[in-house]
């Protein structure tokens, strides 16, 4: 009887070491997780209010044909311009923010942060910063990593330059070649208040599909406004899924 008793109480030690072992690791995700820095997807708000979010590091064709549909439905929206692009495209720099559009930055040269050393990211965010300010006269608020990548440093690093890390909950695929029916059936599945969405110039179909779209998201009872304007101010926090909320 006392082997078998002894037996079970190493059996119970294991288990205890074992779930306790669990447990630490459990918390030390949980705690991970916590304090991982994430950019804004989406905003916390009792507003009917999005934000339309245009993304410009291709050609400029399309430029002014998205401009006439903006300014034809009275919609403000958030371009995230390339460094690069403003060196080859200034005067559509110029006209989107003539326009009464807002002009953040999508780093210089579009390439991924998170492989980059803190001095070569801070100088994607610097160069790009510098040559919007220099066309608009405005210096930028806002930053979207390139492609969405980012990690926690990234993410600092923005922030530490005084700026906005914005991303997006609902994504058009417009760079597919999408069809406008196609892109609002992405679009409306995670509408709401406090949604970002995101478009590119440079594509086939982003210009003739915003029509539709943008009627589509005001017959759902929704305002278009800046990210800007959407967005709280600091203090603010950012939940695990990237919903902005105040402090």
């Amino acid at each position: 009887m006392k082997i078998k008793n002894s037996g079970r109480r190493k059996a119970g030690r294991l288990i205890v070491s074992v779930l306790a072992l669990f447990l630490l690791i459990a918390a030390m995700a949980t705690s991970a997780a916590a304090e991982k820095k994430r950019p804004i997807y989406s905003v916390e708000t009792d507003h009917k209010a999005v934000a339309l979010g245009i993304n410009s590091a291709w050609g400029n064709e399309d430029i002014d044909a998205i401009l006439e549909v903006l300014a034809a439905h009275n919609v403000r929206a958030s371009f995230f311009v390339l460094g690069g692009w403003a060196d080859k495209y200034p005067e559509s720099v110029a006209k989107i923010f003539a326009a009464g559009h807002e002009v953040g930055s999508h780093s210089n040269t579009h390439t991924d942060m998170t492989r980059l050393s803190d001095d070569q990211a801070r100088r994607e965010i610097r160069e790009s910063v510098r040559k919007i300010e220099a066309i608009t006269g405005r210096r930028p608020t806002l930053f979207r990593p390139p492609s969405g990548d980012y990690n926690s440093q990234t993410i600092a690093l923005i922030e530490a330059e005084g700026l906005y890390p914005i991303q997006w909950d609902c994504d058009s695929l417009d760079y597919r070649d999408l069809t406008a029916d196609q892109m609002w059936a992405r679009i409306s599945k995670n509408l709401k208040s406090g949604s970002i969405l995101l478009f590119h110039s440079g594509t086939k179909n982003t210009a003739g599909a915003l029509p539709q779209i943008i009627q589509a998201v005001r017959d759902r009872g929704y305002e278009f406004v800046p990210v800007s304007e959407l967005i709280h101010p600091k203090p603010y926090t950012v939940d695990f899924a990237g919903r902005q909320r105040p402090a």
